[in-house]
């Protein structure tokens, strides 16, 4: 057996309590953390979401936006964009796959689309309009569909957020 001093069996003591507050505190403080992440709501609206997240900075080349933590991940399964420009034969295969009609949406130019995949056989899909002079959404044409928890790589290019890497 160890023969300590009182004082060294104090320090011993000490040592030992704080030893276990700090672990109690490593295996609750995450617990109650997840549970606030868990309220948030989806906003289901991309352009807002990318409007109260703050750019990384010069030396950052993109950051990633999960979809799922945007768009409801029990009502959605998964997105593609559509966008002004894009091949008129994509187009047409886009909205006669999402049983949209054409003279529903503005392809003019102000305005592209995240077109969201319902995750219930009956329930219509959603268009989430997005504004392309706040967000660029358009840089390249997407010809297929990505799980909702595929990210989406954006970065900050003139005042704007930018689907994509940057330079």
């Amino acid at each position: 057996m160890l023969k300590t001093t009182s004082q060294s069996r104090r320090w011993i003591g000490l040592a030992a309590v704080l030893w276990l507050v700090i672990l109690a505190g490593i295996i609750f403080i995450p617990q109650s953390r997840s549970d606030e992440v868990a309220q948030v709501a989806p906003t289901n609206s991309l352009s807002r979401s990318l409007q109260q997240t703050r750019p990384g900075g010069d030396v950052v080349t993109a950051q990633l936006v999960d979809p799922s933590r945007i768009y409801d991940p029990e009502r959605y399964l998964g997105y593609t964009t559509l966008c002004p420009g894009e091949p008129q034969e994509l187009v047409d295969a886009k909205l006669e796959a999402f049983g949209l009609n054409a003279d529903d949406l503005d392809l003019g130019g102000d305005l592209g689309y995240v077109l969201l995949i319902p995750a219930n056989e009956g329930d219509q899909p959603k268009v989430d309009g997005v504004e392309l002079n706040k967000v660029d959404i358009c840089t390249v044409p997407q010809s297929e569909s990505f799980p909702l928890n595929t990210a989406m790589p954006f970065h900050m290019n003139q005042g704007r957020w930018t689907l994509g890497m940057g330079q």
